[in-house]
């Protein structure tokens, strides 16, 4: 039946089965692996490496993975030397410690014949920046030491499936996704129907806090929208009234000016023709006047200048009734 180690056992693994690990990391049934060089952000795609007096530090929501500070040898022949006969696996799981912290981890295993430095990813699901420092203890191994009928006919790298032997720094997933998946042979959810804010909640922190803001936002833009929707309506009311109220008062301001005009020229004809009939009439009479008592005169035998004389005062006097006659018509 399957061991598991003890804190004594692990010790003798240390420089054969893990290498580069401290003595100071064994607990009582396992061995504390720490934060390595190498780091891939999955949310950027970017990868970065860290060294002495460097930190690493993921962001609320994002997710990393990271290589292992230790390497392991879990071959036949490395841990015969240690274990005669026998063979390794490991399960690696969190620390507590990082839990505490709202990091979110998996738990997987180390299988019998892997060699190389350890994969692993998690997640920062805090709302807080989380920040470790390199070769800080970031997960642990617990062994289970394997009796001959325990032990795989196929180790672990013996294979083409075995695609992460020999890691050295991060080897992402090695599984292939056919670019030419008809549409009718992926079977899915409605997710991608959902309304985005759902779909923000959906996907936790940060993006489930935005959602909330956005909502709120949205209830804001639309009583805002609504006030303004309200006074363009007003707006566009008492703008029309006015329109109204003006094109109005234009056609009766219009209106009067054009019965104005033809008031004025009737008055003005009327006026006219009364002072042309009055002088013509007072012309005429007075030059048929005029020239009777000029004839008259001619004929008593009176002298031309005499006759001359009262053509000048008849003129005069004719020119005096003329402008009376104006006058009185105004």
């Amino acid at each position: 039946m399957a061991l598991i180690l003890a804190d004594r056992d692990v010790r003798k693994l240390l420089g054969s089965v893990i290498t580069g690990a401290e003595e100071k990391c064994i607990n009582p049934n396992g061995i504390e692996l720490r934060l390595g060089k190498h780091v891939y952000f999955a949310s950027t795609g970017e990868e970065k490496s860290l060294g002495e007096n460097l930190f690493l530090m993921v962001n609320p929501g994002e997710s990393v993975i990271i290589s292992s500070l230790e390497k392991l040898d879990f071959t036949t022949e490395t841990v015969q030397k240690v274990f005669p006969d026998k063979s390794l696996m490991a399960l690696v799981t969190p620390t507590t410690t990082m839990m505490r912290e709202g990091i979110s981890q998996v738990s997987t295993k180390v299988d019998t014949g892997f060699r190389g430095l350890l994969n692993w990813g998690f997640r920062n699901s805090s709302t807080k920046k989380f920040i470790i420092q390199y070769g800080e203890p970031i997960f642990k191994l617990t062994f289970f030491l394997l009796e001959p009928g325990e032990r795989p006919d196929v180790e672990y790298g013996k294979t083409e499936r075995h695609t992460y032997q020999d890691t050295e720094g991060i080897r992402l997933s090695r599984r292939r996704i056919p670019a030419d998946i008809p549409k009718k042979s992926v079977v899915s959810s409605n997710f991608g129907k959902l309304d985005p804010k759902e779909q923000l909640r959906e996907a936790g922190y940060p993006f489930d806090h935005i959602s909330t803001e956005l909502v709120a936002l949205q209830g804001k833009f639309e009583l805002v929208s609504s006030d303004v929707r309200v006074l363009k309506d007003q707006f566009e009311k008492q703008t029309r009234e006015l329109s109204v109220k003006i094109e109005g008062e234009t056609k009766a301001i219009s209106t009067r000016i054009d019965e104005f005009r033809v008031s004025f020229l009737e008055k003005v004809e009327s006026l006219f023709d009364r002072k042309f009939t009055r002088i013509v009439g007072v012309l005429i009479g007075a030059i048929s006047i005029m020239g009777g008592v000029c004839k008259y005169l001619y004929d008593k035998k009176v002298g031309a200048g005499v006759i001359v004389m009262i053509a000048i005062g008849a003129g005069v006097t004719i020119l005096l009734v003329t402008c009376l006659v104006t006058r009185r018509g105004k």
